[in-house]
């Protein structure tokens, strides 16, 4: 009974700031490009760029493809460009080689194919709202407050608060601007910034820089300029990054992770065994669903649990363990079908893999 009812609880929303995806259809960094293919197509993530980062997005690429332009055609009549030149003529697009009236046809065409790109190869969703009025006081008192030039102030809170009435919950936002991380990472440091966003009832999105990825949990760090991992080791980073974002996120339903069972084979192939987490406390009469380290389908099983175990059937709940005794700590449960018979073996295998995360379903809650 595995399924996807609620992968949509477990998901990780990560918006890109306007130069990533500039390097995307350029594929500047390839292993960039790599990284952000996989996440796409991972079903644990949503891929954004609000709509301020289209905004710029079109500015960039029609300054990019002109500077080309007039490159190609200098180079075409045997010169040499000027490229200070270039730029001096890149505010009224009226460069002597190349007169932006004359070569604006084919921009505004690859421009719409670059955007049909990021969308159809890279699985980015674009914001699809106008720029809503909420916004305007965060943003004002995060320019004022802080060295974060407005362009990219805008460019946060229109990812963190997209929509009038709806903020996102947990947001991950990757950037590579330099002056943009200092002025949030470091200086948010300062009361001021946390005030903004409390005041506001903003979540805090989470910045990473390209060039310093690291996990959250376990601080294992990943250059996306320099470092050129294998496939699979890059695919087992993302799955870790994602995991541990997954474990913060979804934290108030977090039991913890499998471990494997010291019962007989014969036993265990029926048992979920799991370290319960420090901080909680086990409940009964709760639905489970388990994130598998793989970041495959999720499961969710499908009758209420009652009997744990540790060491012994657990008699009292909520129960606590002893934080003396590390025993105590490990769970064990019983798992079935709705018919009251084993799981079949291929999923009883799979979701007591150790590394797994174990939840309390989002609907035991309600």
């Amino acid at each position: 009974m595995i399924d996807n009812v609620v992968i949509e609880d477990f998901k990780i929303k990560i918006a890109l700031d306007t130069q990533i995806l500039s390097y995307l259809l350029d594929k500047t960094y390839p292993t960039l490009n790599k990284f952000v293919e996989k996440l796409a197509e991972s079903p644990y993530v949503n891929l954004i760029c609000s709509r301020f980062v289209t905004y710029e997005l079109l500015g960039v690429r029609k300054l990019e493809h002109y500077l080309r332009e007039v490159h190609k055609k200098t180079v075409s009549s045997n010169g040499t460009m000027n490229f200070s030149s270039a730029l001096k003529y890149r505010y009224d697009w009226s460069a002597p080689e190349l007169d932006y009236k004359d070569i604006y046809p084919k921009i505004k065409e690859n421009i719409e194919e670059e955007l049909q790109i990021i969308n159809d190869d890279f699985g980015i969703e674009y914001e699809d709202k106008n720029l809503h009025s909420d916004i305007w006081k965060p943003h004002q008192d995060l320019v004022l407050s802080s060295k974060i030039s407005k362009e990219d102030s805008l460019v946060l809170m229109s990812s963190v608060f997209p929509n009038e009435g709806y903020k996102e919950e947990y947001l991950i936002f990757l950037t590579n601007d330099e002056g943009f991380y200092n002025g949030y990472c470091h200086d948010k440091k300062i009361p001021a910034i946390d005030d903004i966003f409390n005041d506001n009832s903003i979540n805090q999105p989470i910045a990473y820089k390209l060039k310093d990825l690291t996990t959250p949990l376990t601080q294992k760090k990943l250059n996306l300029l320099v470092d050129a991992p294998e496939d699979e080791k890059l695919k087992d980073y993302i799955n870790k990054f994602l995991l541990e974002h997954i474990q913060i996120r979804k934290n108030n339903l977090l039991l913890g992770k499998t471990i494997r069972c010291e019962a007989g084979p014969e036993i265990s192939q029926n048992l979920l065994c799991f370290k319960l987490e420090p901080d909680k406390k086990l409940v009964k009469d709760i639905y489970i669903t388990i994130v598998p380290k793989d970041l495959e389908a999720i499961y969710n099983h499908p009758t209420k649990l009652s009997e744990f175990y540790s060491y012994g059937r657990i008699k009292s709940f909520p129960y606590s363990p002893d934080p003396s005794n590390e025993k105590s700590f490990k769970i064990s449960v019983q798992l079935k079908d709705e018919k009251g018979k084993a799981l079949p073996e291929d999923i009883g295998k799979r979701v007591s893999q150790t590394e797994n995360l174990v939840f309390i379903h989002p609907d035991s809650m309600e």
